[in-house]
């Protein structure tokens, strides 16, 4: 809805500060969840009779601690994008969008703890228990995610300026399509095979861009057919 629909002269005078503040709240509960990955790793430890080969043979124990890490970092920023570009839109906000915002939050202070569970879990020889909870967590920040969006952008329209059909399709099917990549991959782990979940992250993620893709064909068609 355009801004011409806000009745400014019922608007607190810093209600848009808040909006703001909301934003910055949001923004440094992510940046902490980002730097929090960093503390499970530990230095190798380093002394007088310490040599090459063996300093190369701890920094390879860390390497499911670096994937995981990757990992995590790449998702906890794709979260932030789409929450960035969310408060693009977002110009004020009641009770209903500040606890969904707060609900959005608390799996993404979770990641740090669902990383390091993963990556511990596949040192075990448990991996498929690390990946249901990985999954879960990330389902649950997607499921969330979308909440927020439609109690701004669709339920209550007015605190928000409109997106185009393809702004909003674009959103709402990466959305979608990061929950259905890790049901798959949370539904793989009970092959109790880690082969099949290592195999089947790249192929659905590869799979996003055909998705959205198609998600876009058919709006063209449908706008096409109007």
């Amino acid at each position: 809805m355009s801004h011409k629909h806000f009745k400014e002269s019922n608007r607190h005078p810093k209600q848009d500060f808040q909006v703001e503040r909301l934003a910055f709240f949001s923004d440094a509960v992510f940046a902490i969840a980002i730097t929090l990955l960093i503390l499970e790793f530990k230095v190798p430890h380093l002394t007088g009779d310490s040599t090459l080969e063996s300093i190369w043979e701890q920094l390879f124990d860390l390497r499911f601690h670096f994937i995981s890490l990757l990992l995590s970092y790449t998702l906890i920023s794709i979260f932030w994008l789409r929450h960035h570009f969310l408060f693009k839109h977002i110009n004020d906000y009641n009770r209903e969008i500040l606890v969904a915002n707060l609900f959005l939050l608390l799996p993404i202070v979770f990641f740090p703890f669902s990383t390091s569970f993963l990556s511990e879990s596949i040192h075990a020889h448990l991996a498929y228990v690390g990946y249901r909870l990985f999954s879960l967590n990330v389902i649950f920040a997607s499921g969330a995610m979308y909440i927020l969006y439609w109690l701004a952008l669709e339920k209550y329209k007015e605190f928000s300026f409109e997106l185009n059909p393809e702004e909003r399709l674009n959103f709402k099917s990466k959305t979608l399509y990061l929950v259905i990549t890790f049901v798959i991959i949370f539904l793989s782990t009970f092959f109790n095979n880690d082969d099949i979940v290592i195999y089947t992250i790249p192929v659905v993620i590869v799979g996003q861009r055909f998705f959205v893709s198609l998600s876009k064909r058919k709006l063209k068609q449908s706008e096409a057919k109007k």
